[in-house]
């Protein structure tokens, strides 16, 4: 009897699942590719997930992982410890200013793409180029890496602000005149679905490429993007989750680790343009052969 509770007390004890709640910000789509991504990569055993609508009540939870930029925005205001995903740099930057005060933990992985990788992926799509065009709200913090890139390069960088004096349409005018490809940053104030279409078919007309941001702006009629997949994002926050359930602490805030390249052929042939397929330009980016 004494042995049986000896054994008893050295028997390991299975630990309670983390508690997850996953935060939507809208059913469908990329969203639903990643929750069921990561859904079949957690292990049912380690981990237990709710899947919720960022409005719902969200319970309690051990961590939330919040699933684009309206349910970041929800969640910021809680002060529980949350991952980010699905969120542009400049927003989550800002959720992070507005409640400094928290102390929760909270991290990201950003939706852009590190401004290497973006610039990587023009210079080898277009080889040769020297003349840049960014059109710009408010300069954002990663203009200086791109002006400091291109430079690098012997490329230069034509840049136009929107403002009063220069509505976007004159602006797009303007740096379409003296660039060779118009170099798309992650500004909703200038590149939205009331204005893509115009921006796409202005800089078509006057032969001018644009390189996106994202597979959706290759669909309507960029060049090419350099893009993470929901199913990437997925692997990564699981590393990420791994860690916080052995520390209780979340990495930093970071870049997507693994991407792809998307090309729109037929915008090639129409602009007369010779360029890599997809494959060929992602390893390039890697440093593959």
């Amino acid at each position: 009897m004494a042995l049986a509770c000896l054994l008893a007390c050295l028997s390991p004890v299975q630990a309670e699942p983390l508690q997850i709640t996953l935060a939507v910000s809208e059913e469908g789509g990329v969203y639903r590719a990643f929750s069921e991504t990561l859904l079949g990569k957690l292990q049912p055993d380690k981990y237990a997930v709710t899947i919720k609508r960022a409005e719902d009540a969200l319970g309690g939870s051990d961590l939330y992982i919040a699933v684009g930029m309206k349910a970041a925005t929800q969640l910021a205001a809680k002060d529980i410890p949350t991952l980010n995903v699905f969120v542009p740099k400049t927003g989550y930057d800002k959720l992070q200013r507005e409640f400094a005060s928290h102390d929760a933990p909270r991290s990201a992985i950003y939706l852009d793409q590190p401004m290497e990788r973006q610039v990587a992926l023009l210079l080898s799509a277009l080889p040769g180029t020297r003349h840049v065009g960014v059109l710009y709200n408010t300069a954002p913090p990663e203009l200086q890496s791109l002006r400091r890139l291109l430079a690098e390069k012997k490329t230069h960088l034509h840049e136009q602000a929107i403002d009063q004096a220069h509505p976007l349409n004159d602006a797009l005018e303007g740096v379409l005149g003296e660039s060779e490809v118009l170099f798309v940053l992650p500004d909703t104030d200038i590149y939205n679905a009331s204005t893509i279409r115009n921006i796409l078919l202005t800089s078509y007309r006057k032969q001018i490429p644009l390189v996106g941001i994202s597979q959706a702006y290759v669909k309507a009629g960029a060049l090419c993007a350099v893009y993470s997949t929901p199913e990437q994002v997925a692997t990564q926050v699981l590393v990420m989750i791994e860690r916080y359930a052995g520390s209780g602490k979340l990495p930093a805030a970071q870049y997507p680790n693994e991407f792809e390249v998307s090309v729109n052929i037929q915008v090639a042939r129409s602009l007369d343009l010779r360029i890599k397929d997809a494959d060929r330009l992602r390893d390039e980016i890697r440093g593959g052969p």
